[in-house]
């Protein structure tokens, strides 16, 4: 595995409270007795301001705070304000106070998060991207489980929640002054915009894509999440949905590792199918909790890697914050989205609405199919564009004609090209958005067809008959 530099534990800790407080904030207003007739109005409005409180800061930071350490300090007022606006929640009864507060808490600290994905996030290498989100959401849920499991037995109740939400909030404001978190926001994002090869500035189509990738998934969730909350499989299976999402969200971040992002994010189609029967057949005891802990991992694989890519594009766009952080707002704002779907479900009936929510997170793959075609298409012309031709332009093209000739696969031609340019399997793969060891697959197969013993031969006979 790739070695962890100090940007990934800081995203790691910093990431970690983010979601500890942003969950616990959240989840208090469920048990915020005045709330009970607008909760879900309110739940609305906590989405709305989260979302347009991360995007903004975002804009900010790429558009007028530019200092690195001005960005971290600004976080750090965000945050001392919104962790005491998250404290007040404790001592406040009064629904007409409350609301306020809350909103304005959500928005300030949603807005911490924004800088945090800039000045962290953004700046992780790719396939650091799904590992650090994921490891991040397990151990939000892992330190949330005691708090969560005490509410389901009745044993705790909003204050709670907000208590834990305020003292995370706390932490990270006191994080943003570690030393390694501080160094990790001295560097800038732009300096590791140029070291990846792909260049995809001018495909505003493969933001566009992702961004619809992204709302698709994001209002299944919403769904599904609504299902799960009515379903007495989830009830009496609530343990094992938090362990599922621990161990399925740290993993998510090491089969992109391996596999890469495409297999993770395709493999949960098959999760998903699984998880729909539980609701199609009304199927329970053992089984029907299988299939709902299938959906939860299906969700999971798409979760994570599609935020990750989202992540990675905006890192090469000309606002890097901004594009993050429309990302990961994409979830807070389409869950809005979400709460009327479900209801709609529920009106026409359990059968009706799964299929509906089938067809939603079905309409995600020919997108996904596409955005990664793009992006494979984005990584050939920064090849094209990007990398001078080590040869003239005649032994180039007698090159390319040798290449065309060979009886290799589309694909295995597209790597031999990049091979003869001296780049190694990591960062083909790292373009590509595929496994190590699929690049080193396809390698195989090109010296065994080309009768090569290794890539160094390989490289020299091609540069013989170029010249």
């Amino acid at each position: 595995m790739m070695r962890l530099g100090k940007h990934f534990w800081a995203y790691l800790v910093c990431g970690t409270l983010f979601f500890i407080w942003q969950t616990s904030n959240s989840l208090a207003i469920y048990y915020m007795p005045a709330l009970t007739d607008i909760l879900y109005s309110v739940f609305a409005a906590h989405y709305f301001a989260g979302g347009i409180g991360i995007i903004a800061v975002g804009l900010l930071c790429d558009k007028i705070i530019r200092a690195d350490k001005t960005r971290r300090m600004f976080a750090a007022a965000l945050a001392a304000i919104s962790g005491l606006c998250t404290l007040s929640l404790c001592f406040i009864n009064s629904a007409a106070l409350y609301i306020p507060v809350f909103v304005i808490g959500t928005f300030l600290g949603f807005g911490v998060h924004g800088v945090i994905l800039g000045g962290l996030f953004v700046s992780l290498p790719q396939g650091h991207k799904a590992l650090g989100f994921g490891l991040a959401f397990a151990l939000n849920v892992f330190l949330r489980l005691p708090l969560d499991l005490a509410i389901a037995n009745g044993a705790a109740n909003n204050v709670e929640y907000s208590g834990f939400a305020a003292a995370a909030m706390l932490l990270l404001l006191a994080a943003l002054f570690i030393k390694p978190v501080a160094q990790s926001f001295s560097n800038r994002v732009e300096d590791y915009s140029g070291r990846e090869p792909m260049y995809i500035g001018k495909d505003a189509g493969l933001m566009w894509i992702a961004v619809a990738c992204g709302t698709l998934v994001f209002i299944s969730f919403g769904i599904i999440d609504r299902l799960f909350s009515a379903s007495p499989t989830f009830a009496t299976s609530f343990i094992n949905v938090r362990i599922t999402q621990i161990v399925t969200a740290a993993a998510v971040g090491f089969i992109c590792l391996r596999f890469g992002y495409y297999a993770a994010v395709i493999s949960s189609v098959s999760f998903q199918g699984i998880g729909t029967l539980a609701y199609l057949f009304d199927l329970s005891g053992a089984v029907g909790s299988l299939c709902t802990l299938a959906t939860v991992v299906g969700l999971q694989l798409f979760y994570h890697p599609l935020r990750a890519i989202i992540a990675e594009i905006g890192k090469r766009g000309k606002y890097p914050y901004t594009v993050a952080a429309f990302g990961f707002a994409l979830f807070f704002m389409t869950q809005i989205i979400g709460i009327p779907i479900a209801d709609l479900m529920d009106s026409v009936g359990k059968e009706a609405g799964t299929v509906i929510y089938v067809a939603i997170f079905m309409l995600t793959i020919p997108l996904i199919i596409l955005l990664f075609y793009k992006l494979r298409n984005a990584h050939t012309y920064s090849r094209t564009r990007e990398t001078p031709a080590p040869l003239g332009a005649d032994a180039q093209s007698e090159t390319d004609a040798a290449i065309d000739a060979l009886s290799l696969t589309h694909r295995e031609k597209q790597i031999l090209r990049v091979l003869l340019l001296g780049r190694t399997s990591k960062d083909i793969a790292d373009a590509l958005f595929i496994a190590e060891s699929t690049i080193n697959w396809h390698v195989g197969n090109i010296l065994k067809k080309t009768g090569a013993a290794n890539r160094a031969e390989l490289i020299e006979r091609f540069k013989g008959e170029a010249e």
